[in-house]
């Protein structure tokens, strides 16, 4: 999710309680994915006009809300969605929130804890909100022959408040390359999907910060080795001078007392 606050997200650091940038999990919260098709001509939702896949990034109530402010009669607007909890106490010890289920569905769940990591069964079913979702179906986000401007078209406002995504995230995305041009008078849809568990660029970010610790350590050995060799090599000069000096000063003694014992010798004589 993009906005954590709104989210009912850990602030100021990730869901697993890490605060270094390099090991962050993203804030988690359910999502839609959805797949974009556009053709110059009539569009079919077809392999053939198919363009990219998307997910949301602010939860289902911003996607309700924009269906019903710039779709053209949707099944779903955010009458349906804005009093969807989000991650909200239940007034019984437990936190309600949407979630996602094994079918692709759209559940309430009641979690332990009160950023709702921790799940404990499922609250409603949301049998009615997911018959409306399956009627996006080829949902039309923009027709040239009815919308004046691309720029403040459905299909503008999703793009803008999504990612793309892709099979290695979820099964419910396709892979494919993003197309930018999908308002030059074509048809496009929406159709309906959950995102999955989007694991890959958790794993991604995890893999880099063991990286980036392991090469910290190997610096961290190196230097302490280093400077180790340093101080031995200190130390061995330090007593190499000592000991010079040293001799110096016994021959320097050896040389005062010849030179006594030769005045007194004069002075005998």
């Amino acid at each position: 999710a993009d906005n954590g606050e709104n989210m009912g997200c850990m602030p100021n650091d990730s869901e697993d309680g890490t605060s270094s940038w390099y090991q962050m999990a993203n804030c988690r919260r359910a999502q839609v994915a959805y797949g974009m098709y556009a053709s110059s001509g009539s569009t079919n939702c077809k392999n053939g006009d198919f363009k990219e896949s998307f997910v949301t990034k602010n939860g289902i109530a911003e996607f309700g809300y924009m269906l019903g402010n710039y779709g053209y009669n949707s099944p779903i607007t955010y009458d349906d969605t804005g009093s969807f909890p989000v991650c909200e106490g239940d007034g019984n010890g437990y936190y309600l929130s949407v979630g996602c289920s094994s079918s692709g569905g759209f559940t309430i769940d009641r979690f332990s804890d009160q950023y709702c990591l921790e799940y404990y069964d499922t609250y409603d079913t949301l049998s009615n909100f997911n018959s409306a979702m399956k009627n996006l179906k080829c949902y039309n986000c923009y027709s040239s022959s009815t919308d004046s401007d691309v720029s403040y078209s459905l299909a503008s406002y999703l793009v803008a408040d999504s990612g793309s995504c892709s099979e290695s995230e979820s099964s419910l995305c396709t892979t494919s390359s993003f197309v930018a041009n999908s308002g030059s008078g074509a048809y496009q849809h929406a159709h309906f999907g959950s995102s999955g568990t989007l694991t890959f660029s958790n794993k991604l970010k995890y893999g880099l910060g063991s990286l980036m610790m392991a090469g910290s350590i190997i610096m961290f050995i190196g230097i302490l080795f280093t400077n180790r060799r340093k101080r031995h090599a200190m130390m061995h000069r330090k007593f190499r001078q000592s000991s010079e000096k040293k001799k110096k000063k016994k021959k320097k003694d050896k040389k005062k007392e010849r030179e006594e014992e030769e005045e007194e010798e004069m002075k005998m004589l």
